[in-house]
C-alpha cells in the first residue's frame, strides 16, 4: 500500500519536471528571439523583410523604431542627438545647397545616429538577457532537485513493492 503513495508522488514530480522543462524551453526561445532581434537592429536599420521574418518581435521593432526617432528628435543635453544633427545639417547646407548633397549627408547622419541608438538599445537587451539567464539557472536548479527527488521516490517505490510482495520460503 505504501508503494501507492510513492506512485502518486512520482506522478506529481514528473509533472513538475515537465513544467520546469517547459519554462526553461520558453526562456531559451525568448533568448533566441532576442538574439535574432539584436542582430537585425545592429546596423541601425529595420527593414520590412526583417520584421516579416521575425514577427514574434514585432512589438520590439516598433519600440526600437519609435525610440530611434525620439533619439533623433531629442536635444543632446536630454540624451538624444537632435542638436548635433541640426548643427551638421546647417553646416552641410552652408557648404552646398544641392539636394543630392544634402540627401547624402542626411542619409549618412541617419545611418550613424541609428547605429549609435542600436548600440544603446543592445545594452538594454543585454540586461534582459542577463535576467533571463538568471531565471533559467534558477529553474535548472529546481529541475535538478526535482529529478533527484524523483530518483529517490522511484527507489523507495521499488523497495515498497518488493517489501509488499509475499516471499516463498519453501
Amino acid at each position: 500500500m505504501g508503494y501507492a503513495l510513492f506512485a502518486h508522488r512520482k506522478i506529481f514530480l514528473t509533472n513538475e519536471i515537465f513544467m520546469l522543462q517547459q519554462k526553461i524551453d520558453n526562456i531559451a526561445q525568448r533568448k533566441i528571439s532576442l538574439l535574432n532581434f539584436s542582430a537585425n537592429i545592429s546596423d541601425g536599420k529595420v527593414t520590412v523583410e526583417e520584421i516579416a521574418s521575425d514577427a514574434s518581435n514585432f512589438s520590439n521593432y516598433c519600440e526600437f523604431m519609435q525610440g530611434a526617432q525620439e533619439y533623433i528628435d531629442k536635444a543632446d543635453d536630454e540624451g538624444g542627438a537632435g542638436t548635433t544633427i541640426g548643427s551638421i545639417g546647417s553646416l552641410a547646407a552652408d557648404q552646398n545647397q544641392s539636394e543630392e548633397y544634402l540627401a547624402a549627408i542626411a542619409d549618412t547622419l541617419n545611418t550613424v545616429v541609428n547605429e549609435k541608438y542600436a548600440q544603446q538599445y543592445n545594452k538594454q537587451l543585454e540586461v534582459v538577457e542577463n535576467q533571463l539567464d538568471m531565471e533559467q539557472k534558477k529553474l535548472e536548479t529546481q529541475l535538478s532537485a526535482r529529478q533527484q527527488e524523483l530518483q529517490a521516490v522511484e527507489q523507495a517505490e521499488g523497495q515498497a513493492i518488493q517489501n509488499a510482495t509475499p516471499k516463498y520460503s519453501g
